[in-house]
């Protein structure tokens, strides 16, 4: 049994707690995993451990000291966690380079000193090149915790450096069952939160404290079943309009990247597992209409527009390119 709160990704969990109990934590660890899978939550907690004075190491993280409750609330002396500055796309090289200088001070409280570094495939070319060095020849004491979506979007020789932790989706039944244990939910809302998040938890979390997420989320589709019964001109005006916020348009691309997979479930015959059920007629009409190689081929597109936004490639050009590769219906 153990203290994290995290849901799902029990494997993972096991092993982190296994090194954290012999004292043989990784000092560069990457973590990785579609956008909202637990990727933040798994480091925090991970540093809670690492950083809490229970006694007995089993016990880590007790989520009651003082260690795990600065952790928790972003105060702990020997914890630095390094975000994209609002408005930006990636972390820029000067918090690398402050981060670089954290990690070689003598920890104040705890045997570490840990660096967080979230959204790492966004990460300009010269600040992951100066991690390169703490990397090689880190002191005894730092640890570095890189998160990313994809390590193939990473510089190789960070990668060969690190101790990999993929974080999969989860299945429904997991997120069901954790969102009722902690967030004191009922069991029929838990299960349409489970059906809606893609197997990412933190989606269903958001979902449930933000209810305009959803619908967010019915408007992304219908802006999906417009772009395919648009004719060119059109498309390129509401591709546009979606251009003028990043953030929106890897939400919009994730999206409609779970609603042409059920389309495709649709065409194959396993209508039961489709996510988005409240559009499942517009659906069902789409799947009638186009062939299988167009719908893999528009997963590949999909996939390829979102690793190059994670590239910063040119938002309007790269949502433009995309609209014209859909069919017109």
């Amino acid at each position: 049994m153990n203290n994290w709160s995290i849901i799902g990704h029990k494997r993972a969990v096991q092993q982190m707690q296994l090194a954290v109990e012999r004292e043989a934590v990784p000092h560069a660890l990457l973590i990785t995993g579609p956008d909202s899978i637990g990727k933040r939550t798994f480091a925090l907690q991970l540093a809670q451990a690492m950083h809490c004075t229970a006694e007995r190491a089993a016990q880590r993280p007790c989520n009651h000291c003082s260690a795990c409750q600065r952790v928790n609330s972003g105060n702990h002396p020997d914890l630095r966690l390094i975000t994209p500055a609002e408005g930006k796309r990636g972390v820029k090289t000067d918090s690398i380079r402050a981060l670089i200088q954290f990690l070689t001070l003598t920890p104040i409280e705890s045997p570490y000193k840990i660096g967080i570094i979230t959204t790492f495939e966004r990460i300009v070319p010269n600040a992951a090149h100066a991690l390169l060095k703490t990397l090689e020849e880190p002191p005894s004491y730092a640890h570095l915790i890189l998160l990313a979506t994809d390590a193939e979007l990473l510089l190789p020789t960070i990668v060969s450096r690190s101790f990999q932790i993929p974080l999969r989706p989860l299945s429904r039944p997991e997120i069901a069952a954790g969102l009722v244990a902690q967030q004191e939910i009922s069991p029929e809302e838990a299960q349409r939160l489970a059906r809606l998040s893609g197997g990412r938890v933190g989606g269903a979390i958001r979902a449930f404290q933000q209810p305009e997420f959803l619908q967010q989320q019915l408007e992304t589709m219908q802006l999906l079943f417009r772009v395919l019964r648009s004719d060119l001109p059109t498309r390129f005006d509401l591709a546009q309009e979606l251009a003028r916020d990043d953030r929106l348009v890897r939400e919009t691309l994730e999206h409609w990247q779970a609603g042409w997979r059920d389309i495709l479930l649709l065409q194959t015959g396993n209508g039961s597992q489709i996510i988005h059920l409240e559009d499942r007629a517009a659906l069902e009409e789409i799947a009638a209409e186009v062939t299988l190689t167009t719908i893999t081929q528009i997963l590949h597109h999909l996939t390829k527009a979102q690793d190059d936004l994670y590239r910063n490639a040119n938002t309007r050009l790269l949502v433009e390119s995309l609209f014209l590769k859909f069919p017109q219906m």
